[in-house]
């Protein structure tokens, strides 16, 4: 009976439905007790007045979320019906605010799944200054990648980019709920998460069925303070005459935010010794993804300060570029940040003339914005600060 019982948590963990309830499960195994969420609350679309609350039940039940300006929580927002993925958005709060919430759901049976009251802040109006936490390629490592989430935190980012690669296999249910979730939890129960799409990801349904992000959610756009972000899905055609590059542009050339950044997974220019070339046994490589290298045209044209890669597990930095070129005024800076958890890589035995800094390491990044300076500092698996440097608007 006990074995049965464990298969039946297994097939649980490989399947994305929500018809099977694994409180009945442990009952079996003599693990009853307080009803368990397979997914912890988490955040996405943080706007002004707005966010996003998501989270998982094993079974279907109601969808509630308890919010206020203290830690009772006494005001309510409810989705009528049930399910088992939850998706209750927030709206009508107040701007740059710390707000409380906490979730319940209550099955057929009237078992309830609780949270205690955690809190989130809400986006600042324009021209207030912000900073945010960078993280990619975190695949299956749920020990580094819930070490530097934890270590994120700790510098109080008001939302986490991740530049792709969330999961080792996207089409892998228990590797969202076993090792993605869990290991983030620290920093996305706290701040909104806003992913791009990595190759790892498969561009399965199971990306579509956790994230919440604007239609069409492969690639989209969105302001927080005195910034504007153009996430992008590198895995899709990025040539003058793709769909993709077409909004790009589009999006760009109506821009007014102070500070551009552009987010994707693969990067246009790098140094890794094996992933364009094969830096180890020749001296070819094209120093970069040649599908993503398109887009550097409209980033030089209109003006792109910060572009945002994964990939390759490890850590670089450009000189500002235009053209492919270093320049002394304005141009783009590139940084690879993938190592989130990943296997590390190992940059090539020469310095092409683009980089500027290159780093193997775990590690995570954090940008602050303030009016015309954006800086970005990287931490190592230990915290320590290990690059930095700094852009200024006249």
């Amino acid at each position: 009976l006990r074995l049965a019982a464990l298969l039946g948590v297994l097939v649980f963990a490989t399947q994305p439905g929500c018809d099977r309830d694994p409180t009945d499960v442990r009952s079996l195994l003599g693990l009853a007790g307080r009803p368990r969420l397979v997914v912890a609350p988490y955040l996405q679309r943080a706007t002004r007045t707005g966010i996003m609350v998501r989270w998982r039940t094993p079974i279907p039940a109601t969808s509630e979320v308890r919010h206020g300006p203290t830690s009772a929580t006494d005001r309510s927002t409810t989705v009528p019906g049930t399910r088992c993925f939850h998706e209750v958005s927030l709206d009508g709060l107040a701007p740059g605010t710390q707000h409380f919430y906490r979730i319940r759901s209550v099955d057929a049976r009237g078992r309830a799944f609780e949270t205690r009251p955690t809190t989130f802040q809400t986006a600042p109006e324009p021209g207030t200054p912000f900073a945010f936490a960078v993280l990619g390629d975190t695949q299956d490592s749920l020990p580094v990648a819930r070490r530097l989430a934890r270590l994120a935190w700790g510098h109080r980012p008001g939302f986490v980019v991740h530049v792709g690669d969330l999961v080792g296999d996207g089409r892998r249910d228990v590797q969202w709920f076993g090792t993605f979730f869990p290991a983030l939890r620290p920093l996305i129960e706290r701040v909104a998460l806003y992913p791009v799409l990595g190759n790892h990801e498969e561009d399965a349904p199971l990306y579509y069925r956790y994230m919440s992000l604007p239609t069409p959610e492969h690639r989209y756009a969105f302001d927080h303070g005195n910034a504007r972000f153009f996430m992008l899905d590198s895995n899709r055609d990025m040539v003058p005459a793709s769909e993709q590059y077409a909004w790009l542009q589009r999006e760009l050339a109506t821009c007014r935010a102070v500070w551009k950044i552009a987010c994707l997974h693969h990067p246009p220019y790098s140094s890794d010794e094996d992933d364009y070339g094969d830096l180890r046994t020749t001296n070819v490589s094209s120093c970069g993804d040649l599908r993503s290298r398109p887009l550097t045209a409209l980033f030089d044209r209109f003006g792109v300060d910060l572009v945002l890669s994964g990939h390759i597990h490890g850590y670089e930095r450009t000189w500002p570029l235009v053209g492919g070129r270093a320049v002394e005024q304005g141009g783009t800076v590139y940084v690879t940040t993938g190592g989130g958890g990943g296997a590390l890589e190992a940059a090539g035995p020469s310095r092409p003339a683009f980089q500027h800094t290159v780093r193997h390491g775990h590690h995570f990044a954090i940008v602050r914005v303030a009016g015309p300076v954006l800086e970005l500092r990287a931490y190592d698996l230990d915290g320590r600060l290990f690059d930095t440097f700094e852009l200024r608007k006249p």
